[in-house]
């Protein structure tokens, strides 16, 4: 352990003397940690999802009208500037998430500390322990990743008592939350912190008659970039769309009836491990507590990682990337105590979890490759059906010009296909059209397989169906796909009795139908904009 302390503190010193240093330390550190990403197509079924919506947003469609999920609208206004960047792949995206997103991050955490050597400490640590979990989620561009580098900015604009009292910092404070809020909405429960950390610091400095003014300019910047949006949206006479799939859908969603079983179990398999994965940083965090006394920095990031814990419990799913927004306020947590480790000034047992720290780092670096490229399938998305079928697909002869809808949750397919999306459902697991909810497997192992269906739903895509005129339709449920078999088509009397009469069955590729429309007729939608790679002609 004594070799481990004198090389990082050397490290530390050395990225702390220039600014460019800690940098250029952070996007070595990013690059070396999340290459996995750069090799693997499809970490995380999502990602598939979020990059063909950039691509419907390329081809001149709007969000919420023409292509529909629960994300907010940055996340896909972000894989689309990326991709201009690291060209039109998930692993393009991810490159720029690694080049740029999280150093930026770390950098913030640099920010927020007065001290810059433990602010350097700060974000390697931050980039090393956020890497050191299951790749599957943790190296992939969730909205999570995307969200938490202005809200790190936000808190490093309130960062003291001093910063906390100014007007101009707050309503800056506000702004960058409010920008972070358009990539993931959960991370609006940071704000109940940054709001008593403000009012604390302002009835401290000017008197309680200060703390009304302070709290409405941080509201106000934080309402800002939410009234542009909406207004952007409205301009396109999508405002209701915007509010049902972001909010009303959205709320809907995180509300879902999971059983009291099933959500132990789900934290079981992903909260526990993510708190042994940490424990380091927990015993850091808690010995700074116990060591700093009641300060500003103390109260604002231990109401950071409370304010997190609905955050993270949201539906009881226990998805690993929503863990993503602990990584910053424990890392601000634990710092102090990793400081004074690195000078020796803490107690033996620290070496212990230093130990521990550097297994998870190594034994993630090692684990999540084999995940991917070992002689067992562990994740879906590795499956060689999806590119098969999208294969299959771009190289039909009248795939040029044409358009796909994919009965089944199955974002893959559209993203190897290439090809435009012929209805606005392209998550089914989003679309109200059957009662399939992600997270739920009791849902989708019992017998309320139609709960939660929405009778307009199905109206709007039959008439995106017809107005686009689909070319393919692809049926994943005889393939059994995110358990799609339990939604077979002929259970669904509109589509399939659309299916018969317009379209003929022209392929099966491993067990998953391909079907196109009678006559070859190419549908008439919209061609591919620049930076969205067109199918191979015939």
């Amino acid at each position: 352990m004594l070799a481990l302390r004198w090389w990082l503190l050397s490290i530390v010193r050395w990225a702390s003397a220039r600014w460019w240093r800690a940098l250029a330390l952070f996007v070595f550190v990013s690059l070396l940690t999340r290459w996995l990403g750069f090799v693997v197509d499809i970490l995380d079924v999502d990602e598939s999802a979020h990059i063909v919506g950039a691509w419907e947003v390329a081809r001149g469609r709007v969000l919420y009208r023409d292509f529909v999920n629960n994300k907010p609208p940055l996340l896909y206004v972000f894989y689309l500037a990326a991709q201009w960047l690291g060209g039109p792949s998930l692993p393009g995206v991810r490159l720029v998430t690694a080049l740029l997103v999280l150093p930026l991050t770390a950098w913030g955490l640099v920010a927020f500390e007065r001290d810059r050597a433990r602010g350097v400490l700060a974000g390697l640590a931050f980039l090393l322990f956020s890497a050191a979990f299951i790749g599957h989620d943790m190296l992939a561009a969730h909205a999570e990743v995307l969200m938490v580098a202005p809200a790190t900015w936000a808190l490093a604009l309130v960062a003291t008592e001093s910063r906390a009292r100014s007007l101009w910092r707050l309503g800056a404070a506000g702004m960058l939350m409010g920008v972070a809020f358009l990539f993931k909405y959960q991370v609006a429960t940071w704000g109940a912190a940054l709001a008593a950390a403000a009012a604390v610091a302002c009835s401290r400095g000017r008197g309680l008659r200060a703390v009304p003014g302070a709290l409405g300019t941080l509201a106000l910047g934080f309402a800002l970039p939410l009234v542009l949006t909406y207004a952007w949206f409205a301009s396109q006479g999508a405002a209701q769309d915007l509010v049902y799939w972001t909010l009303s859908n959205n709320l809907a969603y995180s509300a879902n009836p999971i059983t009291a079983a099933e959500a132990v179990e789900r934290a079981v398999a992903y909260a526990l491990p993510f708190g042994l994965a940490t424990l380091p940083l927990w015993w850091a965090a808690w010995r700074s507590f116990s060591g700093e006394g009641l300060s500003h920095r103390t109260w604002l990031v231990a109401g950071l990682l409370v304010c997190t814990v609905p955050a993270v419990a949201i539906g009881f799913r226990f998805y690993p990337h929503y863990f993503v927004q602990f990584y910053v306020p424990l890392t601000l947590a634990a710092v102090p105590a990793l400081d004074r480790w690195l000078r020796a000034e803490s107690a033996p047992r620290a070496g212990v979890l230093a130990a521990w720290g550097v297994v998870v780092i190594v034994g993630f670096a090692v684990a999540n490759p084999l995940l991917y490229f070992g002689p067992w399938r562990v994740y879906r998305e590795t499956d060689p059906t999806f590119e098969a079928v999208g294969r299959r697909l771009s190289q039909d002869a009248c795939a040029r010009g044409s358009s796909l809808f994919v009965w089944g949750y199955a974002p893959p397919v559209y993203y190897y296909a290439r090809l435009p999306a012929a209805s606005r459902f392209v998550v089914l697991a989003q679309a109200r059209l059957t009662g399939y909810v992600s997270g739920n497997l009791a849902r989708v192992r019992g017998q309320a397989l139609q709960e939660g269906v929405e009778a307009e739903h199905w109206t709007w895509l039959m008439d995106d169906l017809e107005r686009r005129r689909a070319t393919y339709i692809v049926d994943t449920a005889p393939a059994g796909i995110y358990r799609w078999n339990r939604y077979p088509l002929e259970d669904y009397p509109p589509l399939r009795d659309y299916v018969a009469r317009r379209f003929e069955l022209v392929d099966d590729v491993s067990a998953v139908r391909i079907y196109r429309r009678i006559g070859c007729a190419a549908a008439s939608g919209a061609r591919p904009s620049p930076g969205v790679p067109e199918p191979d002609g015939p």
